[in-house]
């Protein structure tokens, strides 16, 4: 059994004050905690190398390796860092509780003029950045983009279905944007059904999703339901307690018994089933980034993947009420960068110019691009890049983390980065995308929700119920532990409601909806 993958909480936080006042460091041994997915922070990285000279220091790494419980890690090695590059509520909370972070306001008015120009041009930006006292703790990366994630097939499976006369009714191989849910459906059937005309492999999974925290949430679009707290006229209510997710689950159940879904989806794993299910020709269809999923078809991956293996983004599937919707778009922002109270004055001073290098119009070219006439070339304001990134051996973002750029520390993400590598398929899907994206999916995320620190606490307390709660009985739906009727799902929804605070945590967010 999963258990929810949670944000670190301000517990742990408040417990590592004492020591954050004794290993904050000096100026000779300054760390900073940063990792994304499986890249961490190196000294030696090409972005980062140039923000420590540009600000005088020389950050070490605060982790020892890659490890895949994130919590544990921030334990072990996190608290003690001089710099902190994490989640903004978690941030906010600890700082808003121990006061173990530093305010930045007087710091960048003072020492970060590239940051206050770009806060007084954008003054949204700057509110995003603010926490619930008005003050500033730390610096966002400010994301760019709309479309996330997408709705994916493989075309070869589909094409060798037509050659076959296997195809489900109405669906047609070149206009899978216009199938409805009921066709996605027997499109995944007729995978499963004719799996030895498609592959040679043993097993094949119709319907995969690497996400386990959300896969069912985000499937479940497909007949109306969430299970996310979110808005509805004007009131916040929590999704997976709603009648219309009852009606997605019992879709979802029916496609699971049905063998249409992924048997393992709802385990927490580290693991790309991207990678592993398309290169041993076993998946069939996917919810996934729309980017890194269409990468799937460049050369780097050519030689693990069969003859003619060919991916292609489709528009979701129209639903009953005759309309496409994708429940995700991309955050307003990623994390932020936090200085720790332990570390001395001047040494604030520094730290805080490392941060503002990133908003120079060198840094923001650098941890966007790499260096110019090396990595890139810019024509005008076209970026294209060289085959020092653009190559076989690996994928464009993948090269890109090596140097260090796009790993989330503080910045503004040019998405002119992406167009530079993505394929005219994948820039075209992004923008069809755009017309069915869920223009409600930040409402109730931070930044837009700034709690305060008691608030923050109690809906985190709630939350860790909530979800731990929902996993155990969306795995017992799934795997028929508990059968879905009128008795199961009322005591589903007073357990989530009531016992573990579903109902109290919407009244609580509902205080800070603008």
């Amino acid at each position: 059994m999963k258990i929810a993958k949670k944000l670190f909480g301000a517990g742990l936080l408040a417990a590592s004050a004492l020591s954050l006042a004794s290993c904050g460091g000096s100026s000779s041994e300054l760390t900073i905690f940063l990792f994304q997915e499986d890249v961490k922070y190196n000294e030696n990285m090409l972005v980062y190398k140039a923000a420590n000279e540009h600000a005088g220091v020389q950050l070490k790494g605060a982790i020892g390796k890659y490890v895949t419980n994130l919590e544990q890690e921030f334990n072990l090695s996190g608290k003690y860092a001089s710099v902190v590059v994490y989640d903004q509520d978690s941030i906010e909370a600890a700082a808003l509780r121990e006061k173990i972070y530093v305010d930045l306001t007087d710091l960048i008015n003072q020492h970060a003029p590239n940051l206050k120009a770009y806060f007084d041009a954008n003054p949204q930006q700057k509110e995003w950045a603010t926490a619930s006292d008005g003050k500033i703790y730390g610096i966002p990366f400010y994301t760019e983009g709309q479309t996330a994630k997408a709705f994916f097939v493989r075309q070869d499976w589909v094409d060798k279905l037509a050659a076959a006369k296997k195809l489900p009714s109405g669906v047609q191989a070149d206009k899978l944007d216009e199938i409805t849910v009921e066709q996605y459906e027997a499109l995944l059937k007729a995978f499963k059904d004719n799996a030895s005309i498609l592959t040679k492999a043993k097993t094949v999974y119709p319907y995969f999703d690497r996400d386990s925290d959300f896969a069912i949430s985000e499937l479940a679009s497909l007949w109306g339901g969430t299970a996310d707290f979110h808005i509805e006229n004007g009131q916040v209510v929590y999704g997976a307690t709603q009648d219309s997710f009852r009606t997605a689950l019992e879709n979802i159940i029916r496609w699971y018994k049905g063998g249409l879904i992924h048997p393992a989806i709802l385990d927490d794993s580290n693991e790309d089933y991207r990678a592993t299910f398309f290169a041993a020709d076993q998946g069939g269809s996917t919810h996934d980034w729309l980017g890194t999923t269409y990468s799937f078809n460049d050369d780097c991956y050519a030689s693990n993947m069969v003859e003619d293996f060919e991916l292609t983004c489709i528009l979701p599937p129209t639903r009953s009420t005759n309309d496409k919707y994708e429940v995700t778009t991309r955050k307003l922002i990623g994390k932020v960068t936090a200085i720790s109270s332990a570390v001395s004055a001047e040494d604030q001073v520094k730290l805080v110019k490392w941060i503002d290098y990133f908003f120079s119009a060198e840094g923001q070219d650098l941890m966007n691009f790499g260096e110019k006439d090396v990595h890139y070339t810019k024509t005008g304001d076209l970026y294209q890049f060289t085959p020092e990134i653009i190559n076989d051996n690996a994928t464009a973002l993948a090269n890109l983390y090596k140097l260090g750029c796009q790993l989330q520390s503080a910045g503004v993400q040019n998405f002119k980065y992406e167009e530079a590598w993505l394929s005219d398929d994948a820039k075209a899907a992004m923008t069809k995308y755009e017309d069915v994206l869920n223009p409600n999916y930040n409402d109730l995320i931070y930044p837009n929700i700034k709690m305060s620190q008691a608030d923050y606490e109690t809906v985190l307390g709630y939350k860790n119920s909530i979800e731990y709660n929902y996993d155990i009985w969306m795995s017992d739906f799934l795997k028929g532990n508990k059968i879905l009727n009128d008795s199961t799902w009322t005591e589903f929804c007073k357990v989530l409601n009531t016992n573990s605070g579903a109902q109290a945590a919407c009244a609580i967010y509902q205080k800070y909806v603008k």
